[in-house]
């Protein structure tokens, strides 16, 4: 487990085990040993490490999830307990030597000590600056990381539902005159526009980029001067824009995004420390592969007969 959680997980854990055993909930300072007997019945015990060990093969951010639940903390403690009982029967029954089981033990054996070669070869890669692989995958990502401009607009929607495009722009004019006479935005909406969340917005639209916005509208609200409206037509009716703010395109520095740089790029530096060493092996001079055993292996599909050409018609 990782050092970060080992408080929330004592703590969760001493939250999990009350509440299954209905006992009052322990101080938040809990230190368990590992063999701390956690569940146990006549032929088994499990232990706090065995729990640890559990964990280990379910993704990280998966731990705190189970150890706050208690129908999964629980079902987690009884799922080990069933196994670890069902393996004692196992083996006073021999069948652990079964050629089958002895496989599948020793694969399962060499899944879990390749899992720790791997950590052990990333926690003693050489020690490297990943400010200039940083700066690297910040030049690459600059497009991705920049905010695009943002722009908060007031609007009211005249739709021609139940008007003809002539009656519609003329309702447009009049709502234009009004707001550029001075009129108050929020009134001006809630009476002339059509659109259903008038009531709860009084016409005004929270800073949005231009890409989430109707084509028609966006183009429109680009050339408008802060407090200017307009009048464009969308597919939803004929509107009356006025833009209210504009926040412009807005590029991080390094310095503003440092710290997910770097810890992109000790990911990108481990992840190539591990390519370098896979290829190793990969390359090794005595690796071989038995072709005809491998092919041995492998089921052969049936021969299928050809189909015949379809006759020519006469």
């Amino acid at each position: 487990m990782k050092p970060k959680l080992k408080l929330i997980f004592a703590v969760a854990l001493a939250v999990g085990i009350a509440t299954l055993t209905f006992a009052a909930t322990p101080p938040a300072e809990v230190q368990l040993k590992p063999e701390t007997v956690l569940v146990s019945n006549s032929l088994v015990t499990v232990t706090y490490e065995d729990l640890l060990a559990e964990l280990e093969r379910l993704p990280q951010e998966n731990h705190l999830e189970i150890l706050l639940n208690p129908k999964r903390f629980g079902a987690t403690l009884e799922n080990l307990m069933i196994n670890k009982t069902m393996a004692t029967e196992a083996r006073k029954s021999g069948l652990q030597n079964q050629a089958r089981a002895m496989a599948e033990i020793r694969n399962s054996t060499e899944r879990v000590l390749a899992k720790y070669r791997r950590e052990e070869l990333l926690a003693n890669a050489p020690k490297v600056d990943l400010v200039p692989l940083a700066r690297e995958l910040f030049l690459t990502r600059l497009k991705d990381l920049e905010r695009p401009a943002q722009y908060t607009s007031w609007h009211t929607l005249i739709k021609m539902a139940d008007r003809t495009a002539e009656a519609a722009m003329e309702r447009a004019k009049l709502v234009k005159a009004k707001i550029d006479a001075g009129g108050q935005l929020d009134a001006v909406a809630r009476q002339y526009s059509d659109d259903a969340s008038v009531e709860i917005n009084g016409g005004m639209i929270d800073a949005t980029p231009l890409s989430k916005l109707d084509t028609n509208f966006g183009s429109a609200l680009e050339k408008l001067k802060v407090n200017e409206s307009t009048i464009v037509k969308t597919d939803y009716g004929i509107h009356v824009v006025r833009l209210i703010k504009m926040v412009p395109r807005m590029r991080p520095a390094f310095d503003e995004v440092k710290p997910a740089m770097l810890e992109e790029a000790e990911l990108a530096y481990k992840q190539r420390i591990e390519q370098e060493y896979l290829t190793t092996i990969r390359g090794d001079k005595t690796l071989e592969y038995h072709k005809a055993e491998i092919d041995a292996v492998r089921p052969k599909l049936p021969n299928l007969p050809e189909i015949p050409p379809p006759a020519q018609a006469k």
